[in-house]
């Protein structure tokens, strides 16, 4: 299956009913990840499919979000006050997400509108587009329901805003490009979280709310540029012991490959978290006071224990009253059966070659910055 950018374009052209005119500032980004993916992911011919009909969605979105803001130049002036969650992948940001998404006063994109910021379909339709899409997605990849759970309604990871730049590390989760990641360690962020807002300026046009709750771990790494395109943010980040938390993202990473590729090195991912991982977190400091951009820090066993409480201080947070009827949604959401995950999931240190030593030496700093 191609992975040539032209061929790409031309396709997505083709989807979008673009005659050529709508330029694409993010082909060249493209070009550095479909080298990589030729020449490094050992994709198989079904992998080679599904990588290149993600890629073709991903430019039709830029498409749509630059025909939509012509058609609409008020959407570049729509009002967002940001509230992200981030932290390490499996800390519980997605628990988190989904309690507070409950609170009426909170607008949190669903994952169907992020999949589909500026297209021109009924709301319906493009629910039904992502509930097919998520089907498949657990079809080619089934240990993927025990790891992560998603649904049409509920938000999800808004690195589906910035990864249709082409720029972001999501990629290197789903496929071995050790090339794309180096090269992306060499760019800045900023393009990529300012074509995020403008899809989340999409998303609000046509059904406002504000504070605007997002979440994605890769907040971690690229705090600074979020906070300039971002100025205004508020940011959660939540903690776990990364003993715990990296050997569960290698397992995510295994089974996400796995459904592109028959070559997953599961000792070249832990290697590769385990630095990934260490970068981030050793780099991060306590709040130094109540000032504007100072992040709220949670710690995990304190979100699964109280999850309430921590909604509570989240609310104080952000300037949102956490009212009686929020309680009350919140109570029944986790209630209720919401987890459409099913069987367990499991791994363990040594299944991706790391051991207690790894986490011992790699992530001092961390620890001992919060307690861990």
């Amino acid at each position: 299956m191609d992975l040539d950018p032209a061929s790409l374009v031309a396709e997505a052209r083709c989807i979008a009913d673009d005659d050529g005119g709508t330029p694409l500032r993010f082909v060249p980004d493209l070009t550095e990840l479909t080298r990589a993916i030729d020449s490094e992911a050992r994709l198989h011919d079904q992998g080679r499919a599904r990588t290149r009909a993600a890629l073709v969605s991903a430019l039709v979105t830029q498409i749509r979000v630059r025909h939509m803001m012509a058609a609409v130049p008020e959407i570049s002036s729509v009002p967002i006050r940001p509230v992200f969650i981030t932290g390490l992948l499996r800390t519980g940001t997605t628990f988190l997400q989904h309690l507070l998404a409950q609170h009426p006063d909170l607008r949190s994109p669903a994952l169907w509108e992020t999949m589909a910021p500026a297209a021109a379909e009924e709301p319906d339709d493009l629910i039904a587009a992502c509930e097919a899409y998520i089907k498949e997605y657990y079809r080619a990849a089934p240990g993927f329901r025990s790891i992560h759970l998603l649904q049409a309604q509920l938000p999800e990871e808004c690195h589906r805003l910035t990864a249709s730049s082409f720029r972001h590390s999501i990629y290197a989760l789903r496929y071995r490009v050790p090339g794309y990641s180096r090269w992306l360690r060499g760019q800045s962020m900023l393009p990529a979280y300012r074509f995020h807002k403008d899809q989340l300026r999409c998303v609000l046009w046509r059904r406002p709310g504000a504070p605007v709750l997002l979440k994605c771990p890769s907040h971690l790494w690229h705090a600074e540029d979020l906070a300039r395109v971002y100025p205004n943010a508020k940011v959660i980040r939540l903690h776990r012991s990364p003993a715990v938390a990296v050997p569960s993202v290698c397992s995510l990473t295994s089974t996400v490959r796995a459904a592109r590729s028959d070559a997953v090195d599961r000792e070249e991912i832990g290697r590769y978290w385990l630095d990934y991982a260490a970068e981030a977190l050793n780099r991060l400091r306590r709040g130094t006071g109540p000032t504007a951009t100072a992040p709220l820090d949670l710690d995990f066993r304190d979100v699964v224990g109280d999850p309430l409480g921590a909604a509570e201080r989240v609310c104080d947070y952000i300037g949102v009253p956490l009212t009686a009827e929020a309680r009350r949604r919140m109570t029944a959401f986790m209630a209720a059966e919401n987890d459409a995950t099913t069987g367990r999931h499991t791994y363990a240190l040594e299944d991706f070659g790391l051991t207690e030593k790894d986490f011992e030496e790699r992530f001092a700093p961390y620890r001992s910055e919060f307690g861990i």
